[in-house]
């Protein structure tokens, strides 16, 4: 697991935290590589090291084996859905951050879901408790 997916980590399990482009920047991403990363730059960095989750099947990300369909679907149908009831119409035009700000929203939700007791220590060398955070996936995946 590199130290992109493990800042990934720390982030989403928090509490409270912003699930939108630039927080990842603000937050995680821009103290790993630049300060100033562009949108399509964290969209990648997201994208690898969400895929880089998907392959570890000890994570158990929801959704493992459908990802793909989940992703590209994520802008307009689920809880992650640009408008709550999907598009009103087929001519529904959004933006590109709209769009694509819906799926990082899903990648980082799957994130926060994942079963990381097994690899906790290396998540939090400083010992930091995770049953909260196996508690808060249970409670996460009952809604």
């Amino acid at each position: 697991m590199d130290e992109t997916l493990k800042s990934l980590f720390r982030y989403v399990k928090r509490e409270d935290y912003d699930a939108t482009w630039q927080g990842l920047r603000q937050h995680v991403l821009g103290m790993l590589y630049h300060h100033e990363m562009r949108f399509i730059d964290v969209l990648s960095v997201l994208m690898r090291s969400y895929s880089q989750a998907l392959m570890e099947p000890r994570f158990e990300l929801p959704g493992r084996h459908s990802a793909a369909e989940d992703l590209v679907l994520a802008p307009v149908k689920g809880s992650h859905a640009i408008e709550f009831m999907g598009p009103a119409a087929m001519d529904q035009r959004y933006s590109v951050e709209q769009f694509y700000g819906a799926m990082i929203r899903k990648m980082l939700s799957d994130l926060r879901l994942a079963r990381v007791d097994w690899c906790a220590d290396e998540i939090w060398p400083d010992g930091r408790d995770t049953t909260m955070h196996h508690q808060q996936r249970l409670a996460l995946s009952r809604e």
